[in-house]
């Protein structure tokens, strides 16, 4: 019988899951990788996997949400308040995340044909509910922030998240919006989403 794996064992597996997915998920796509591909350079059996991902697309997801984090960290320390237009700063930093989403490999991988909903279906409801929590946990600071200036802020965190994450959604829908018109429809639902969702007082 083959004996289990202990704890560190099982953080580097997964760390080189991670890391080879990436690299096939990069090389191939998420449809022409296949988990014996990933297995086999990371030196464990096919059947290995399933102790560690349900799937591929689970695995896909997570790679996802680590650039998803990194995405996150560039934009969250940037001092949206240093001009005294953090309303106009915000919508500028709502742009360039679309703009750096847009650019994203593995995001951009999600465009093709049914990669999506073929992803989505694959995941557990318990581990898509961890990761809008998790969205709406990383809107607090910025609420919080907003509202030591000031402005008045009244939609839940959840609701901001939701909103915010409709934007990015868009940019997986370049086409049926008309490519001819997405540019400025972006822009136009970036500023309803600020000014609709952030008030200033005597507004």
């Amino acid at each position: 019988m083959a004996r289990g794996f202990n704890d560190d064992e099982k953080q580097v597996i997964t760390n080189s899951l991670i890391e080879q997915g990436k690299i096939l998920f990069g090389k191939f796509g998420l449809q022409k990788t296949s988990i014996h591909e990933i297995t086999k350079n990371v030196g464990i059996a096919q059947g290995t996997f399933y102790k560690f991902f349900h799937s591929k697309e689970e695995l896909y997801f997570v790679i996802l949400e680590m650039e998803e984090d990194k995405i996150k960290e560039q934009f969250a320390n940037l001092d949206i308040f240093k001009e005294n237009q953090p309303k106009k700063a915000i919508k500028r930093i709502l742009q360039q995340m679309v703009n750096t989403i847009e650019q994203n490999p593995f995001i951009r991988e999600l465009y093709i044909g049914r990669n999506m909903e073929n992803m989505l279906d694959k995941l557990s409801p318990e581990l898509l509910d961890k990761h809008f929590k998790n969205d709406s946990i990383s809107f607090l600071p910025l609420i919080e922030k907003f509202k030591n200036e000031g402005f008045i802020i009244e939609e839940a965190p959840e609701t901001i998240a939701s909103v915010c994450r409709s934007l990015f959604l868009l940019t997986l829908h370049k086409k049926e919006i008309g490519e001819e018109i997405y540019t400025e429809t972006i822009k136009l639902f970036i500023d309803l989403i600020v000014d609709g969702l952030i008030k200033e007082e005597g507004e």
